[in-house]
């Protein structure tokens, strides 16, 4: 893991040396508050699956959807089930677990089964398309 000055403060923000820290450090900045952290672990052009199947493009309309995250104090744990890399590209499979709270401020369990697709940068793996559904049991459905 490498450790950058953040452009917009002083402390410093860590970025993945290897596509298995970008779960950690996502969950990290995130229950820290720290959106830039977060939006920084994303490439400028990331694409991220919503739950309708809608995909959300670019680094600005994700960090929109992270501000909710943050709004609705999500925490969350993460455990990487399976890594492949080849060259510069990693794809993780990854579990998510935790809380966040719904419009009427009531604590609800959250768990995600997602697939994440991230490139290397010249210092840190940026994820470059995020499906947090990608491996729920009914997110493929195959023509029968």
């Amino acid at each position: 893991m490498r450790r950058v000055p953040d452009p917009k403060a002083t402390k410093l923000m860590m970025l993945s040396h290897k596509p298995e820290d970008w779960p950690r450090l996502f969950v990290e900045h995130l229950e820290s508050g720290d959106l830039e952290a977060v939006a920084a672990l994303y490439a400028p052009n990331a694409r991220f699956v919503g739950r309708s199947g809608e995909i959300i493009v670019g680094r600005d309309r994700i960090r929109d959807m992270l501000t909710r995250m943050t709004r609705s104090k999500t925490k969350l744990q993460s455990r990487v089930i399976k890594a492949i890399g080849v060259d510069d590209v990693g794809v993780l499979y990854t579990d998510f677990q935790g809380t966040t709270m719904d419009a009427s401020e009531k604590t609800m369990d959250v768990r995600y089964n997602a697939v994440e697709a991230l490139r290397q940068q010249p210092d840190c793996w940026k994820l470059i398309v995020s499906d947090p559904n990608g491996r729920e049991r009914d997110a493929i459905r195959l023509p029968s």
